[in-house]
């Protein structure tokens, strides 16, 4: 009678041992613990706002700021502003662009049309502020889309001196202008 059921008890104990592992095998995924972090919207102004994040070093520099204080650092009032830039193909990969140059000095704008061939907007805007006294070199380049519109953060620098710039336009050329005045604005003052 003992060994009938001792062997009944070790048979169950299998079975139980089974069952246990079979569940095991069959969960699709461990359970792993939720890792929390506090994270708050102003550690990345931009994308808190449209959901994209900055490029690393900026979002460095920026991290904690307000979008209005954001917006004023990265993307100031410049007192030489390249906008309203068209282009029209030519042959070999070339443009022919034409921009507005706005200047403002002691209060008194000036405006002023310029033409140039260049093989893209960037190339054209980076010679247009080079010709007005305003070298900018480009080092990072990041181009988003949002909504209807296309923004643009760059790293530049001229010489020694290093800085991020943000434009935003309706077109990848107005965006281009935008970042590149900001970026000479920051540059140059």
């Amino acid at each position: 009678l003992r060994t009938a059921t001792m062997q009944t008890s070790t048979m169950q104990t299998s079975t139980i041992t089974q069952t246990r592992t079979h569940r095991t095998r069959t969960s699709p995924h461990p359970i792993s613990p939720i890792r929390s972090t506090c994270r708050t919207l102003s550690d990345d102004p931009f994308r808190s706002r449209f959901g994209h994040q900055l490029p690393p070093g900026l979002r460095e520099e920026a991290r904690g700021m307000q979008w209005r204080t954001f917006t004023a650092t990265y993307s100031p009032a410049s007192s030489l502003r390249i906008h309203n830039i068209e282009s029209q193909r030519l042959r070999a990969g070339r443009f022919h662009y034409t921009a507005t140059l706005t200047s403002t000095d002691a209060g008194c704008r000036r405006s002023e049309n310029k033409d140039i061939i260049a093989m893209g907007p960037i190339s054209a805007c980076t010679n247009l502020l080079a010709d007005a006294g305003r070298r900018v070199e480009i080092l990072e380049f990041h181009q988003y889309e949002v909504f209807e519109a296309t923004v643009i953060f760059i790293r530049t620098c001229d010489h020694d001196k290093q800085a991020w710039a943000m434009g935003f336009g309706a077109t990848t050329e107005l965006a281009a202008a935008s970042a590149l005045s900001a970026a000479a604005e920051r540059l140059h003052g």
